[in-house]
């Protein structure tokens, strides 16, 4: 909804909503919601196949955001439900980007990165940042993954508490700088 919110309000680019994330209770929804405030379009897809017809619903829009289930990089089943929804989409026609909070630990974020970089390349997401003082962790995980950083998030505005981040910023508030 941020990101959303930040590609419609700033950047002035026709976006459509599309959701996979069926799994949350009220995700559907909740994302509705913002789709209803933004006066954007919201396709639900309950499988890869669906994902892939809307493709063909939406192709007259900027740029579409796909919001899929938080699922545990550890449930085999759930990994490959998230493998087939991310095939779905040409590798060409994609940008995935991964959302880890920075609250989880450095050894589960070290299995969860892993995990994902067997299915696909990604960028990374970071969120909480309002609820931890510990920002290392994201320096460590880019220096891991090598994956590029893209958002953090550090709040519940929409669509105020996000922004881009860089390894430097994260590098200086670790050696005590300046923001």
């Amino acid at each position: 909804a941020k990101i959303a919110s930040k590609l419609k309000l700033e950047n002035k680019l026709n976006i459509a909503l599309l959701t996979a994330d069926t799994y949350r209770i009220a995700a559907v929804e909740q994302l509705h919601s913002y789709a209803n405030i933004l006066q954007v379009p919201l396709v639900i897809a309950y499988n890869d196949t669906e994902l892939s017809d809307a493709r063909e619903d939406l192709k007259n829009y900027d740029l579409v955001l796909v919001d899929t289930a938080g699922r545990s990089h550890r449930d085999k089943k759930q990994r490959e439900d998230i493998e087939k929804l991310i095939n779905s989409i040409p590798e060409d026609e994609r940008e995935v980007y991964l959302v880890l909070s920075v609250t989880t630990k450095y050894k589960d974020l070290i299995a969860i990165t892993e995990s994902y970089s067997e299915i696909t390349d990604y960028r990374l997401i970071f969120t909480k940042l309002d609820e931890s003082a510990c920002v290392g962790n994201i320096f460590n995980i880019r220096l891991h993954t090598g994956r590029p950083l893209s958002y953090a998030t550090f709040g519940q505005k929409v669509p105020n508490d996000i922004s881009r981040i860089d390894a430097q910023t994260i590098a200086k508030q670790l050696l005590g700088g300046a923001n």
